[in-house]
């Protein structure tokens, strides 16, 4: 057994589902490392503006401290408010230092890449008040007349208030731009959404289709094998499974072959030795009809007349037999221009001389007087087709044949006035070995077989059949088969019957 190569069925379903995961399992991991991006930003942006809220409310706390003790000095003229002063100013001296350095060293880089306009406007704000604060020195304070100091603390006041808007609007900026920052992810998510569902789609369908060929090849080979073509050697690819079920279909074609093949040489074989006796018996059975050895009273002749029927009809049942095994098998059609009237003329008079006591008429006629198609297969057609009409019409009943051409190429069509066939039958007349409820006349029962040899001959050609029937008013068999332009020229008749 050969050596498989590739997946098998599951694993290649595997990998296809995987494969179509993959745009959409890489949209949610960057959808997850996105957020987790904006969320850690979002929480140094909030520990940021916490610690500068809080610094800053903390400063404009002493700021005010500072200038109710440097007006209570200027007031009193009391050094006791001169220490405190003092030791106020250093603090907020400190804390401006912080305050610098969170904005110098202590912020992130995501930060500055969010509002560092508005960091630069609140870091001049507070080296304006820093300059302000060490103007108020304790000489400053002593040497000063009443209207330098109270400038001096308007000034303060103007730094401190100028500070406290840089500082509300850079947090405002802060969290302008980290909504900004998250409407902007959540629309790239948008866009890589709708780019990663039609490249799923495309590579499901991908994978589909990959997986979908073997199984048409699959479905191909079977068929093949269902119209008996059983030389054409079946290779799947594919799937570790479906190149087996391959190799298994590819061992069963050898077997049928091997049993058609077999079939082929048994019934030569058996049409050899079963003609040869029987071309004997019919030839002696009409050198006794024709008294040929010595006169016959009439009961000999009775006898005599059944065995030629019977042995007629057997001739005629091997060789129903042997045409339907040629037809189901590759033939070669030949185009021929086919003259009808002469066939119709040879057909229906081998009919009448199978039994001189049942009689029907002919009425054939058609426009032109011949069609181009395969002499042999068009006979085939025409025998099988008459050969039912005459057993199954009446004494004195009409079978008219019909043929032309029209836009659609060449038809034929027989009818006549028997019995007709029940509904239930009309699907299952045209297989192999199925008789309909309705017995023909005479003794002997047909092969089974005529209509199928029809149906197949008219497949050979390229056409199809179509049967109008109902009981007690007779049977319309129409067939159509393409034809070349050249014959299509011909003048055009209708079908009738």
């Amino acid at each position: 057994m050969p050596h498989r190569r590739g997946l098998s069925l599951s694993q290649q379903w595997l990998l296809i589902a995987v494969v179509t995961l993959v745009p959409m399992l890489a949209l949610v991991a960057y959808a997850s490392w996105s957020f987790y991006q904006q969320m850690h930003t979002q929480r140094l942006l909030v520990d940021h503006s916490d610690a500068l809220v809080s610094r800053q409310s903390g400063l404009n706390a002493q700021v005010r401290d500072l200038e109710r003790f440097a007006r209570q000095y200027r007031l009193l003229r009391d050094v006791t408010f001169l220490e405190p002063y003092q030791q106020k100013r250093d603090a907020i001296l400190t804390e401006l230092d912080q305050l610098t350095q969170l904005f110098e060293g202590g912020t992130s880089r995501r930060i500055e890449r969010v509002a560092k306009p508005q960091q630069s406007v609140v870091y001049g704000a507070l080296v304006a008040l820093e300059n302000t604060l060490h103007a108020l020195n304790d000489e400053a304070i002593q040497s000063w007349q009443d209207e330098e100091f109270t400038e001096q603390l308007a000034v303060l006041s103007q730094r401190r208030s100028a500070l406290d808007e840089a500082v509300s609007e850079y947090v405002a900026v802060l969290s302008d731009r980290n909504e900004a920052a998250l409407q902007q992810i959540l629309w790239r998510l948008s866009l890589l959404g709708m780019i990663s569902l039609p490249v799923t789609l495309t590579l499901m369908a991908l994978g589909f289709w990959q997986m979908i060929r073997p199984l048409r090849r699959l479905s191909s080979a079977i068929r093949h094998l269902g119209h008996r073509d059983w030389e054409t050697p079946i290779r799947v690819t594919g799937p570790r499974d479906l190149q087996a079920l391959g190799e298994r279909l590819e061992w069963l074609r050898g077997q049928l072959l091997a049993v058609e093949q077999q079939k082929q040489i048994f019934l030569r074989h058996v049409s050899h030795e079963l003609k040869t006796p029987l071309s004997a018996i019919v030839e002696a059975g009409s050198l006794l009809q024709d008294e040929v050895p010595g006169p016959i009273n009439a009961r000999q002749q009775n006898v005599l007349r059944i065995l030629l029927e019977n042995s007629q009809n057997l001739q005629e049942l091997i060789q129903q037999l042997l045409n339907y095994n040629v037809i189901t098998h590759n033939v070669t059609v030949e185009d021929r221009t086919v003259a009808m009237e002469p066939l119709c003329a040879r057909i229906t008079q081998r009919l009448d001389q199978q039994n001189l006591r049942h009689r029907v008429t002919w009425d054939y006629q058609g426009s032109p007087g011949s069609l181009n198609g395969d002499t042999h297969l068009l006979e085939m057609i025409l025998t099988n087709l008459l050969s039912n009409a005459y057993h199954y019409s009446s004494d004195g009943g009409v079978v008219r044949v019909r043929w032309g051409v029209d836009q659609s190429g060449a038809w034929l069509s027989v009818a006549d006035q028997g019995p007709g066939i029940h509904p239930n039958d009309q699907d299952k007349i045209f297989q192999p070995f199925v008789q309909g409820r309705v017995r023909r006349h005479g003794s002997v029962h047909g092969s089974g077989v005529g209509l199928a040899i029809v149906k197949e001959s008219v497949a050979r050609l390229g056409g199809s059949i179509e049967l109008t029937s109902a009981p007690g008013e007779g049977s319309c068999f129409l067939l159509r088969y393409p034809v070349s332009e050249a014959s299509r020229a011909l003048p055009i008749s209708e079908a009738s019957t």
